[in-house]
Order: C-alpha cells, then structure tokens, then sequence
C-alpha cells in the first residue's frame, strides 16, 4: 500500500487509522497523528480528511531544510555522525541555520585529511544521540534537502533508529539528481556547482559550508523549473534521481 500516495489525496482518520497500524499498533488516532508529524511527515487536517501538507501548498511557500553531514564511516553501521550542518529555507530565502560537531572516540586519518576535524576536536562534544535530539527540533516537518540526498537522510535514518530516537519521515529532495535536470554544467559535485554557478566559497567538507552551498545551488535549481511544478509534492516527484547516475558529494 502506497502510504505516500493516499495521502496525497487525502484519508478519513478511519483510512488514516488503518494504513498506519501495523506501524504503530494500538494507538488512537490523536496518538498516531503526533507521532508521525514529530517523526517529520507533515501532515494537515483539512474537512475531516488527512493530507500530506507538502500536497498542498506550493514550492515557494514550502519550509525546507537543508543537510549536509560528516562521519567517521560511510557504513552507518560501522560509523557515526562527527558533524551537522543544516540551512533552513523559508520563503525561499534562508532564514536560520544549525552547526555541531558530535564527540566520537576514533575519527581515522583519512577522515581528518579530507575534513581538517580530529578526535581532539571531539572530545569535549555532545554525544550523537543529545545532538540528534536537537537536530530533530530544528528539522520539524520540513522537507529535508541534501546533495546527494539517498547517503545524508539514510545515514541519519540509520543512526536515528540506533540511538532508540524512532523514525525520520520527512519528505526528502536531492539537490544533486534536481541540478541535473534544471542547470546546465560539466560536473555535478557540490565544488564544481560552487565554481559553474560563481557561489560565495565555502569550506568543502565542513558541514554547515557544504549545507549553505547545497542551499544557494537548490534555490538557482527552483529559479529553472517547469512550469507544470506547483506543489511540494510535485518538486519532490519532479527531482527523484534518474537511474544509474553520478552521486558524488564532491
């Protein structure tokens, strides 16, 4: 069953109370509504009916918030988070912004080369679960974006379920898959997008530098949609990732 797709087009709470039991078995529909907008599904109550928000309301007056991540692993069992960065858009205009880094015991040489943070930077951090915590404030039930978006929200949605913090919901675009089909460049890496589309500079590979440029190169991709794209949900459609491309963050 398409959870996504009926709501969409809107549920009667008994509908509602049915697609999502097996989920949450046991909880009224008051209870089951909270959890899964805490979790990040932004849902609206409009007529006696459940709607997906992002169905409803255009792209420009969409909250999103942007996300970039640094690990010690690129396995999310094996690894964790050692920083967040995160850039929130309203009114297509950024309006706030979140930045920590995340203790960790072993951060490995490679990492440190490729991000300049070491475990002594670490040390004195708040844990990943506290920091996670704050995080899913911040994120709320906006759309979450990141370049690309299938490595930083599943990495997130691991490490949310391993620190016993439940699911991570939002609705999720990828700037990376969304650049390919409204810019015109040679190369899609955050850098090379950066330098093609003349952005401020940024320190690459730190977190909140990369999410404010995945942040000003998703806002040059919404001044290039088709004209058929009205709502959230149809930006969301519109810029899943083609088949067999490119991922690179780089």
């Amino acid at each position: 069953m398409d959870k996504i797709k009926l709501l969409k087009n809107g549920v009667s709470k008994e509908k509602f109370l049915r697609i999502f039991q097996e989920d949450y078995p046991g909880f009224d529909f008051e209870s089951m509504f909270d959890i899964l907008k805490f979790q990040g599904l932004p849902l609206t109550i409009i007529d006696e009916k459940i709607f997906l928000k992002t169905a409803l309301i255009s792209f420009k007056d969409t909250e999103y918030v942007v996300v970039d991540i640094e690990v010690n692993n690129s396995k999310p069992q094996r690894g964790q988070v050692i920083e967040i960065g995160a850039v929130k858009i309203k009114n297509l205009k950024i309006t706030d912004s979140f930045d920590f880094l995340i203790y960790a015991d072993d951060v490995p040489v490679f990492v440190e080369r490729v991000t300049g943070i070491s475990q002594k930077m670490l040390e004195n951090e708040m844990s990943q679960k506290e920091i996670l915590k704050k995080f899913r404030l911040f994120l709320g039930d906006s759309v979450f974006v990141a370049h690309p978006a299938d490595f930083d929200f599943n990495f997130l949605v691991y490490q949310f379920e391993k620190e016993n913090l439940g699911k991570l919901l939002n609705r999720c675009v990828c700037t990376l898959s969304l650049s390919q089909k409204t810019i015109k460049a040679s190369r899609y890496g955050l850098k090379y997008l950066m330098e093609e589309l003349d952005l401020p500079e940024e320190t690459h590979h730190r977190a909140l530098g990369d999410a404010r440029t995945t942040a000003r190169v998703f806002l040059k991709c919404l001044e290039n949609l088709p004209k058929e794209i009205l709502s959230a949900e149809d930006l969301i459609e519109f810029a899943k990732p083609r088949k067999n491309k490119n991922k690179s963050k780089s």
